[in-house]
């Protein structure tokens, strides 16, 4: 059976932690949650301690929005090829299941591996997850990992993907895998603390994006912020 990482990104919202750790650890082998700069007393050092399975890194200063960048560093720092990366505020509706299925199945290194998740009432809302997924590192690093250059600007998935589509990496759905979306976007929450005050309005270096999507550049720079591991 193979090996599966779980990883994570992290700002500001410790009630969503234990919960994280508590459903999911038992059936990882190994989870990584990065903290991407949140203020002291939400700090992730504050409310988990690192232990066995759980490794947990912490982004030294608040950029903006930088969860791409900690998807980065989450891939760069993973023990294992296989690596699920899921939103902190996402559960799979059984976990147990999931992993146990995911560590089985015949999968290919090439194929970026889709969720169904659930919004709203269960059942009501329906769809494949946009930003939640399975990849092997060898796709992931295809086309370089996510643009860092467009931290603190809340966009970049889809362009990623489509980056990673030009690399030759194909896209499939995984029917049997239900995802469960606990709360509304951060941008749609009433909570100041949900945002940085350092995210950007407007999206920058299109240019440079969408020249990556006709021809990825798997060695651009990538974990360009300073960062340490909890011990």
């Amino acid at each position: 059976m193979r090996k599966i990482s779980l990883g994570t990104t992290y700002y500001n919202c410790p009630e969503l932690l234990s919960l994280f750790v508590s459903r999911n650890l038992p059936f990882v082998d190994e989870l990584l949650i990065v903290d991407d700069g949140s203020i002291d007393r939400c700090s992730i050092g504050e409310h988990l301690k690192p232990s066995g399975k759980l490794k947990l890194l912490r982004v030294r200063d608040d950029i903006g929005f930088n969860s791409h960048g900690c998807r980065n560093l989450i891939m760069q720092q993973s023990s294992n090829d296989w690596v699920v990366l899921i939103d902190i505020d996402r559960e799979f509706k059984d976990p147990q299941y999931t992993f146990e299925s995911l560590k089985s199945q015949n999968l290919y290194t090439n194929i970026r591996y889709l969720f169904m998740v659930h919004t709203g009432n269960w059942g009501s809302n329906v769809h494949p997850a946009v930003n939640d997924y399975l990849i092997n590192k060898e796709l992931f690093f295809s086309a370089g990992g996510y643009d860092e250059e467009i931290a603190g600007q809340r966009w970049g998935d889809r362009e990623f993907f489509k980056q990673l589509l030009t690399a030759g990496g194909k896209e499939s759905l995984l029917y049997n895998i239900d995802l469960i979306h606990t709360r509304k976007s951060s941008i749609l929450l009433n909570d100041n603390l949900a945002r940085s005050i350092l995210d950007k309005p407007y999206a920058s270096h299109q240019n440079l994006i969408q020249q990556r999507i006709q021809q990825p550049d798997p060695n651009k720079p990538i974990v360009q912020f300073e960062w340490y591991q909890l011990s």
